[in-house]
């Protein structure tokens, strides 16, 4: 017996009824607009959480690096400075800085003009001490009166202890083969004008 329809009532058509009695003339609301919306949502919410979680273990295992690398430095040096000897300074200890070896250079001869040069003649000739007191006077010598002395053979230079050099380089400047001497209290007692000359030339008759 078929079922005849009331007046005005629809009946479905099971042909038209797909699955789960959904009309298959029905549009699909799944696959509409609001779906689409739906899934790019989902799907950027997921790329985001995602790459907030690499970056948070990007930037952890960046912040480890660090602290390992600090660590690692840190007992490098310190193992340096044991293998060489030396001693870990305590931390807030002041460090004292090296002393210095830098050797102090001995001191040269003094200028020429810083001596008081006194000129004698022990030749026996007259005027032998002028021209020689002129000549150191030239070089630069803050000369005295010259004069005499007592007749010897040989030349020489006297200075005051401590004027070695000088007593060399007075030499050189006379011209003269003389030798060097100390001009100490005894040696210039005997020769008038010595005790307030540095150094004495006396001239000898060779």
């Amino acid at each position: 017996m078929t079922d005849v329809p009331a007046p005005g009532e629809r009946r479905s058509d099971p042909a038209a009824t797909g699955m789960g009695g959904r009309d298959r003339e029905a549009p699909d609301v799944r696959n509409g607009p609001a779906g689409a919306r739906r899934r790019r949502a989902g799907a950027n919410s997921s790329f985001t959480r995602s790459f907030l979680g690499a970056f948070a273990r990007g930037t952890g295992l960046i912040a480890v690096a660090l602290v390992l690398g600090i660590v690692l430095l840190q007992w490098s040096d310190a193992s340096t400075d044991v293998a060489a000897g030396g001693h870990v300074p305590v931390a807030g200890t002041p460090v004292t800085p090296a002393e210095s070896t830098t050797s102090t250079a001995p001191a040269g001869p003094r200028a020429p003009g810083d001596l008081a040069v006194l000129v004698l003649n022990a030749t026996g000739r007259n005027q032998q001490a002028k021209p020689m007191s002129d000549r150191l006077a030239v070089v630069g010598y803050r000369t005295l009166t010259p004069g005499n002395a007592a007749r010897r053979t040989d030349s020489v230079v006297l200075c005051k202890p401590g004027l070695d050099q000088e007593a060399a380089a007075l030499v050189a400047a006379s011209g003269l083969p003389a030798g060097t001497g100390v001009l100490d209290e005894a040696a210039a007692s005997g020769m008038e004008g010595a005790s307030e000359a540095d150094c004495v030339v006396i001239i000898g008759s060779r």
